[in-house]
């Protein structure tokens, strides 16, 4: 609907269009008027003629602009949505942007090098500093073929764009995509708009305000040798004001309606004067002036499409104002760049045709003040191999484009422009016959100016938004097809490195539960060699502890002490015996945390971190006197009395060794008597020797013997008792406090509790152990997985930027094939 609606508004009601016999009849917007067609008496009698091929062609060149015009804003569309699409891939996967350094061919010129050259001779010669005009205190980014998504940032000279952070480059690339759409949006109000603009700029007192003057043939906008135009003016044609010849004053932040005064200020020509130097006041001055010109002279009231002529403030006038030139460029269809003989292109100058390139690549160049230069074909030779650099396109129809004139010649004939406000002025056509005095350069421009304008307005109009579109998907074209070869190549690389990280990780794995188990096995093994240490040295110094006495006898006196001593004595063997059981502990838990951590080593290698310091004598802290306080053994008289034949024969006065020796005698003695006895008591054989063996002992022979005998054997056993105290108490006490220790299971607590002690102690580098294998996973792991998210988003990221690219390439196919040129019939 909408192109149907199009074609309406250029052509009309496609039902009073016909088509006869090669010829379309109906409306026509050529020369602004309207036709009827020609209308023919009868078919066969019918002629073409030159007023309806004209016809003809014109209404076919409307209904190709309306096509293309539409194909255009329909490719407009389209890329600002691939726009939206980059910078939201963008902000989720900042884009790699290309930096690589190339100089471009401007200043790598042979002229270039000579200039350099010069200028590092004239330094070391006279040691001045680097004027800043010439070095600049810019980067210019590098040539990386792009136009459009260029990025411009000022660095110092110790800064290189290729060191920003991506994050910062993808912000910046992100500012910039967010203009270029804005740029887009522009664009399409422009090739629907049905007028056209023409941009007149150039550098400071080039002759700009001179030029439009003499395209005017009118003094309308005020000239000076200094610069006085700060205020962007737009020369539009009166009929658009009623007629009226008047200035509209548009002040800053306030967006222009004509049908709306409170919008802008009103004021007569001859305020031009003072109006064009109040840049801090108005954004743009709506010049309205009155052409009665013939249709055929005048480029704003031509008859075919409304003109609006724009004189700029100069380049260099300062930062804001060439800012807004720059800007302003690209709001309009046509640029004049004026330059002057004298200086002809400056660095600015260069700049802005380069800025302008991006979507105009035709461009008119006008050589103002050329009557003042003695060497016309040398100045001429320089600003064409300028102008080949800058804009290659307007180079190769440079007589169409570049014009060496002197608006002087044409501007100093006029007379004054007395306007009294309504288009009664002088400049009505008192000068008609000036204006046919012969200026063959001027004239020549004017000629190029408006065909390209009028003749060629579908090239004119249209030409810059398809160039721009074109650079524009060539820059897409070329991001995308980058950064999909660099995901596609960062998906290999780090596929390769997933390779080589799972068998690591998954042998990792392995050898975490080897080490583990190997770990525990030293743990279990360390405490059960403690356990039974511990409970054997216990027992072994409860068996043996009463076989001696453990303190010195004082003597009978003394008795209460030496029982006291001999009970302390006893209990404190016993801990001792503790004590040297965990002596051997902390020497047996040392080496397991060496062997642990030999072990870790030998596998972690520099991944395990040995800085913990094992300290032994921090173990076992705890109180063990409890046995002390646990252990009550009550005395009896039973307990000084524990008889025995080596304890009688070393009373007697026996050496240790007579003693051994009998006690060997009374083993055997008894051995003998058992055998003895037990074959006297066989058959009959008792009764027989009863009788025998009485006989010796009578009843008075007892009697005689009983009583020295009791006597001898009491006093000898009374001695042997007192004697064998140091031997019987100690054998008692031990007895009672064995029985005693062992009813509390006191050596199974305390094994227990030396080898939970050594369990605990090797937890810890166990653990330290396990962190750092779990630390090693953790690292592959992680590692891992990010390699595989990665793949993933180079899978995702490389299929965007494969379609980004096909619709990129399908476009800019599709808007190269439009034909812009004026069809022939």
């Amino acid at each position: 609907m909408e192109d149907k609606e199009d074609n309406k508004t250029v052509f009309g009601d496609a039902e009073q269009m016909t088509y006869h016999d090669g010829v379309l009849e109906g409306s026509t917007v050529y020369d602004g008027e309207s036709g009827s067609g020609y209308k023919s008496s009868g078919i066969s009698g019918h002629k073409r003629t030159a007023s309806s091929d004209r016809r003809l062609t014109s209404q076919v060149s409307q209904l190709q602009y309306n096509n293309n015009r539409v194909a255009l804003d329909r490719s407009i569309t389209g890329v600002v949505d691939l726009l939206d699409q980059l910078q939201s891939e963008n902000k989720q996967r900042p884009l790699f942007y290309p930096t690589s350094a190339t100089p471009s061919s401007m200043l790598n010129s042979k002229k270039a090098h000579l200039a350099l050259i010069r200028k590092n001779s004239m330094k070391t010669a006279m040691k001045q500093p680097e004027d800043e005009s010439v070095s600049g205190d810019s980067e210019e980014l590098e040539d990386n073929h792009l136009k459009i998504l260029k990025l411009n940032i000022k660095l110092d000279h110790n800064s290189h764009f290729s060191n920003l952070d991506k994050s910062a480059i993808a912000q910046i690339l992100d500012d910039k995509i967010t203009q270029v759409s804005k740029h887009l949006l522009s664009i399409k109000e422009r090739i629907d708009d049905t007028s056209s603009k023409v941009f007149v700029t150039g550098d400071l007192n080039s002759g700009k305000s001179t030029f439009c003057n003499a395209l005017l043939r009118r003094k309308v906008l005020p000239e000076d040798q200094q610069p006085c135009t700060t205020v962007f003016c737009e020369v539009v044609d009166s009929r658009e004001n009623n007629g009226i010849e008047e200035v509209h004053a548009v002040p800053i932040g306030v967006e222009y309606d004509i049908k709306n005064e409170t919008t802008y200020e009103i004021f007569t020509l001859k305020d031009l004067e003072r109006l064009v130097g109040e840049c801090d006041k108005y954004s743009i001055l709506k010049v309205y002036v009155t052409d009665k010109r013939a249709v055929q002279d005048s480029l704003l009231r031509n008859g075919v499409v409304d003109i609006a002529l724009i004189d700029a403030p100069g380049l260099n006038l300062d930062s804001y104002q060439t800012t807004e030139v720059f800007s302003r460029q690209e709001e309009i269809d046509l640029v004049v760049f004026v330059l002057s003989a004298e200086n002809q292109f400056t660095l600015s100058a260069k700049e802005f045709i380069a800025a302008a390139a991006n979507e105009k690549n035709l461009i008119f160049i006008v050589v103002n003040r050329f009557d003042s230069i003695k060497d016309k074909q040398k100045c001429m030779n320089r600003v064409l191999e300028q102008v080949q650099q800058l804009s290659p396109e307007t180079y190769k129809d440079a007589s169409q484009f570049v014009h060496f004139v002197s608006s002087n010649a044409i501007v100093d004939g006029l007379p004054d422009d007395d306007d009294d406000g309504n288009g009664n002025g002088s400049g009505e056509g008192s000068s008609h016959d000036r204006d046919n005095e012969p200026h063959p350069d001027f004239d020549h421009l004017e000629e190029s100016l408006r065909n390209f304008v009028l003749k060629k307005r579908a090239y004119s109009k249209l030409q810059p938004a398809k160039t721009y579109l074109i650079n524009l998907f060539d820059d897409i074209e070329e991001l995308s097809s980058i950064n999909q070869k660099l995901y596609l190549n960062d998906k290999t690389e780090m596929s390769k490195k997933l390779d080589e990280i799972s068998p690591i990780y998954e042998e990792s794995l392995v050898q975490s539960v080897k080490i583990n188990e190997k770990i525990e096995a030293i743990i279990e093994e360390t405490s059960h060699d403690v356990y039974s240490n511990t409970k054997e040295s216990i027992y072994k110094t409860l068996n043996t502890v009463g076989d001696h006495p453990v303190v010195t006898y004082p003597g009978i006196l003394h008795l209460p002490e030496y029982v006291f001593d001999t009970q302390e004595a006893i209990k404190k063997n016993i801990l001792d015996s503790v004590n040297e059981a965990e002596q051997y502990a902390r020497r047996q838990t040392s080496n397991a945390v060496e062997n642990i951590n030999t072990l870790a080593k030998d596998i972690l290698k520099d991944d395990y971190k040995d800085e913990k310091i094992f300290r032994d004598d921090f173990m076992f802290t705890r109180r063990k006197d409890s046995l002390t306080r646990q252990i009550e053994a009550p005395l009896s008289v039973f307990d000084f009395i524990d008889p025995s034949l080596e304890g009688f024969l070393a009373s007697l006065g026996f050496t240790k060794k007579t003693t051994d020796q009998v006690t060997i005698w009374k083993n055997s003695a008894m051995s003998i008597g058992v055998f003895a006895l037990s074959r006297a008591m066989s058959t009959g054989r008792v009764v027989h020797n009863v009788f025998q063996y009485g006989s010796f002992f009578s009843l008075r022979t007892l009697q005689y013997l009983a009583i020295p005998v009791i006597i001898g054997v009491g006093v000898v056993g009374i001695n042997y008792l007192v004697s064998d105290i140091p031997n019987a108490l100690p054998r008692k006490l031990a007895l009672k406090i064995k029985y005693q220790v062992q009813e509390m299971d006191y050596p199974h607590q305390n094994s227990e509790r030396i080898a939970k002690e050594c369990r605990k102690v090797l937890k810890y580098p166990a653990r330290d152990v396990q962190s750092a294998f779990q630390s090693c996973l953790d690292k592959h792991y992680v590692e891992r997985e990010k390699l595989l998210k990665d793949i993933k988003g180079c899978d995702v990221a490389s299929a965007f930027f494969g379609k980004l690219l096909k619709k990129a390439v399908d476009q800019r196919n599709l808007i190269s094939s439009l034909d812009l040129e004026t069809p022939q019939l």
